[in-house]
């Protein structure tokens, strides 16, 4: 809670009581005081971003009008206990405290490595790429990176903000405009994160393990900060990217804040076309087919659609974020990037290093990881496969494919789920006729965890609020899987530690998370005429090669 938090429910409390003790000398002012304490506690708390707050004024002003109407009646002092307006009052002051908790402001839960986390933001320009997306013609593609590394000395250094004040105004109102009420993540600007801005890079380790992130479509940077500061708490250096115009609004370091792109919310509210319901129906179809046929063909289609210029943004982006995430790391091997990040950069191995994401940012790893070969280890955080890059494909490094709860797939499109898990990307990350066989590909599903669930996000409400947003997994499942889970897999894929992994991580967490088998679709492949699979195949690959734009086959 915030201090403002407390002394409004104190404020309400007192009230409370002093109603409750009718004989007391003074009543009416004290009844007046604290009710009108606690409704300038509670404009004070929404004019900083605390809107939860906004509850408890609501409620003071409730109990203000009942003592001005009492007072305007001149109604006899009465005696003995309030027993109706007092449990009614009571009742009254529960709401904005149920408010507050439901929406908890404490800091971030410290991660478990030896070493303090350091955070330092930065951007770069592309020239070769001017005018995507948003920008004006001829402008540079101009990218925010946040890097989390394992940090020097920290005396005296106070942790940051999850945000600034100005990414509380732009970035978390962008976020909350999703939700349809801006202001609904302002308030995470109070929660403490557990990074000190500019602190020295830890001294003496060199070619530390370099890990980069991008995350959810529309979202930002950050969403996944307990994660960095997990991997960077046990010298793991990751730089996170804003995809500027498909993130939630950019707050650069030059002060400079780029919005996100107002086509995305008007894609949003335009009826849909003929040719946006195919898509949505080949969506469904790879979804929810009955049968491997089925959710191939509409795997396929979508593909296909997409080529010919329908439903085709996220096709787009998955190709401008790929090139984001390319570029960062060049820039960073050449030492394109302030004095400041140099130094940081220098400590961690740039020739081949990790690459993860959330959601569309994981689709984003999987195609970074097919063209890319410094990536040495791949994961996708419950995203797809944006532009089809790896599907059907061998990925030439170990991945890891982290699901959120499969099942929610079918609730949403209301549709009996299947008898057993399956995933989404099932078509991808190998060959079909060897799907399933590699020891180092890794498929695992999180029971009741909603998408978005796979972020900081769901540490920011409490059950059963959160339950249709983040999903009915406990907190500390939700957090610890995913931190153990991604920890586990670089140490062993890029650090080389010997590991029996996931074994371990999958006995901790054995009510909740398990392996999704794939081996289904090599024994489907195999059943295939020699002709079948080759027409497929060359359907797959006409799909995979062609650009986004290109006419469909």
């Amino acid at each position: 809670m915030t201090v403002v938090d407390i002394l409004l429910l104190g404020a309400l409390a007192a009230f409370v009581v002093v109603w409750w003790l009718r004989g007391l000398p003074g009543r009416a002012v004290l009844l007046a005081g604290t009710a009108g304490a606690a409704l300038l506690l509670g404009l004070w708390g929404v004019i900083d971003d605390r809107w939860q707050d906004g509850v408890g004024a609501a409620v003071a002003a409730v109990l203000l009008l009942v003592l001005l109407v009492n007072r305007l009646r001149r109604a006899p002092e009465k005696t003995g206990k309030p027993w109706v307006s007092g449990v009614v009052f009571g009742l009254l002051a529960l709401v904005p405290l149920a408010a507050i908790v439901t929406f908890p402001v404490s800091a971030l839960p410290k991660p478990s490595g030896p070493h303090p986390v350091g955070v330092r933001s930065f951007e770069v320009d592309d020239a070769s790429r001017p005018g995507v997306l948003a920008a004006k013609p001829g402008e540079p593609r101009k990218l925010l990176v946040r890097v989390w590394y394992p940090a020097g000395d920290i005396t005296s250094r106070t942790p940051a903000p999850y945000f600034s004040e100005q990414e509380a105004d732009t970035t978390a109102k962008g976020m909350g405009s999703l939700a349809g009420f801006p202001p609904f993540f302002t308030y995470v600007k109070h929660v403490t994160t557990n990074s000190y801005p500019n602190a020295p890079v830890l001294a003496g380790p060199s070619r530390l393990p370099v890990v980069f992130y991008s995350h959810g479509y529309t979202s930002f940077l950050a969403q996944n900060t307990v994660l960095m500061e997990h991997l960077a708490s046990h010298g793991y250096i990751v730089f996170s990217v804003q995809h500027t115009y498909d993130s939630s609004d950019t707050v650069f370091p030059s002060g400079g804040v780029a919005p996100s792109d107002p086509a995305l919310a008007q894609m949003a509210k335009a009826p849909q076309t003929d040719g946006d319901k195919a898509a949505r129906a080949a969506q469904q179809q790879a979804l929810s087919g009955a049968t491997l046929d089925d959710r191939l063909e509409g795997y396929l289609r979508m593909r296909e659609l997409a080529l010919g210029g329908t439903s085709d943004r996220m096709m787009k982006s998955g190709e401008i974020w790929a090139a984001d995430r390319i570029f960062v790391h060049d820039q960073l091997q050449r030492g394109a990037v302030p004095p400041e990040i140099r130094a940081i950069a220098a400590a961690g191995d740039l020739t081949r290093v990790g690459e993860m994401g959330m959601s569309f940012g994981g689709a984003t790893s999987g195609t970074v990881c097919m063209r890319d070969r410094r990536c040495a280890a791949g994961i996708n955080l419950d995203g797809g496969d944006f532009p089809f890059q790896a599907f059907a494909a061998e990925v030439p490094a170990p991945f890891l494919m982290f699901h959120s709860d499969l099942d929610n797939i079918y609730k949403s499109l209301k549709v009996a789920p299947p008898k057993a898990l399956r995933s989404f990307n099932e078509f991808s990350y190998e060959r079909l006729a060897t799907m399933g066989t590699r020891p180092d590909i890794y498929r695992v599903s999180v029971k009741g965890a909603q998408h978005m669930g796979l972020s900081d996000f769901t540490l920011f409400m409490r059950r059963p609020a959160r339950d249709p947003l983040f999903g009915t997994t406990p907190t500390r499942v939700m957090i610890g899987a995913q931190n153990d889970f991604v920890l586990g897999f670089f140490d062993r894929h890029l650090r080389g530690i010997a590991s029996d992994y996931p074994k371990a991580e999958l006995k901790r967490y054995a009510r909740w998370v398990t392996p999704v088998p794939v081996d289904e679709v090599r024994t489907w492949w195999a059943a295939k005429t020699e002709a079948q699979r080759a027409a497929l195949t060359a359907r797959i690959e006409r799909a995979r090669a062609a650009p986004v734009g290109a006419s469909a086959p």
